[in-house]
């Protein structure tokens, strides 16, 4: 009797053990896997943290353009026409066709592009103190430098107390510029994962909350179809474009302009015109086509535009809003937070230098 109930366990046990790495492997093969290792394609930020089908756009990294920037590593002292330095928005080179402004700046107004990374430690605006105070920008010799940051940091970045006699050893930047930059690699992950039931469970949270309860990354319907996709009216926006909006007062803002105006004077000094690139949040761009949006809406541009400015605002709501307006599809990828090459063509042709 008892060795009845045992092998009746045992089989018990085998059925489930089958049935759970079976469903495992399925999920894996047909979504997460997917989602999590794209392979040669590059994997997309809002898919892979939401577990969202529908919205992936598969791009593979391509380059048409007859002019490319060049990163640190690969300076050779000469002088550079244009110095770029942001966050990802500056840094995402294998995100589909022609991803990277500095690229566009190139190829559409004849220029020396060299883009740099923050330094380790210090935020973009710092970095660029830093650069300064160094004496790296004497190097470079730049005669203009392009300061972009994500909107939703703005505030957090440059509107706060600056020491604007920040430096670097000179010796420490140019190590640090030299080092080989890594490629973009998601850890990997076999196909028994917690992220297929995160998957199974957000398939079933979206259906009752925009951000499925808990994850970083919300879902909204659009009044129009924006996007290439089967879920073209759709979008996917990460939480921080919603929670940064009421830091962006006419105080802060105020603050912002202020330090730009002053590194944009210190910079005069040695010949070189700030050009500040604050980079629209997606909600920002897309979230007047929201079906009745529940959602603040943000304002920090409007606020930026009225003030005086010693630097180049480059108004990127503003170009990438008209687009959409018009009804172009893609201007930011459909799954992820970033900006197509589409959004960088038009905020290169519309710069002057």
């Amino acid at each position: 009797m008892n060795m009845n109930k045992h092998k009746t366990w045992a089989l018990a046990l085998l059925a489930f053990l089958v049935v759970f790495f079976a469903v495992n492997f399925a999920i894996w093969r047909l979504f997460t896997g997917k989602m999590l290792d794209a392979g040669e394609y590059w994997t997309p930020d809002l898919v892979r943290v939401g577990y969202i089908t529908g919205s992936t756009l598969q791009r593979k990294p391509e380059c048409t353009l007859p002019k490319q920037y060049i990163e640190t590593p690969e300076y050779a002292g000469q002088r550079m026409d244009v110095l770029t330095l942001g966050d990802s928005f500056s840094n995402m080179r294998e995100n589909g066709r022609d991803p990277m402004y500095q690229d566009w700046l190139a190829s559409t107004h004849d220029l020396a592009v060299l883009n740099v990374r923050p330094l380790f430690g210090l935020d973009e605006f710092t970095t660029l103190i830093a650069l300064l105070n160094s004496g790296y920008l004497d190097r470079v010799r730049p005669r203009a430098v392009i300061l972009e940051v994500v909107e939703r940091h703005c505030v957090n970045k440059i509107g706060k107390a600056v020491d604007f006699a920040l430096t670097k050893p000179l010796q420490e930047v140019l190590e640090q510029y030299r080092k080989p930059i890594p490629k973009r690699r998601l850890p990997s992950l076999g196909f028994v994962n917690m992220s297929n039931f995160k998957f199974l469970a957000n398939s079933i949270f979206y259906k009752f909350s925009p951000n499925a309860f808990f994850s970083q990354v919300y879902c909204a319907d659009l009044s129009a179809p924006f996007f290439t996709v089967p879920r073209d009216r759709r979008l996917l926006f990460c939480f921080e474009d919603l929670s940064s909006i009421p830091h962006a007062d006419n105080r802060s803002v105020r603050q912002v302009n202020e330090n730009l105006n002053t590194l944009a004077r210190l910079l005069k000094k040695k010949g070189i015109a700030l050009y500040f690139m604050p980079a629209a949040n997606k909600y920002t761009i897309y979230g007047e086509y929201i079906a009745q949006n529940p959602y603040s809406r943000s304002v920090f541009f409007e606020l930026l535009r009225k003030l005086p400015k010693q630097y180049v605002f480059v108004d990127t709501k503003k170009l990438l809003s008209e687009e959409v307006q018009k009804g172009e599809k893609d201007v930011y990828y459909s799954d992820d937070t970033h900006w197509s090459w589409k959004a960088s063509k038009k905020i290169a042709e519309s710069m002057k230098f």
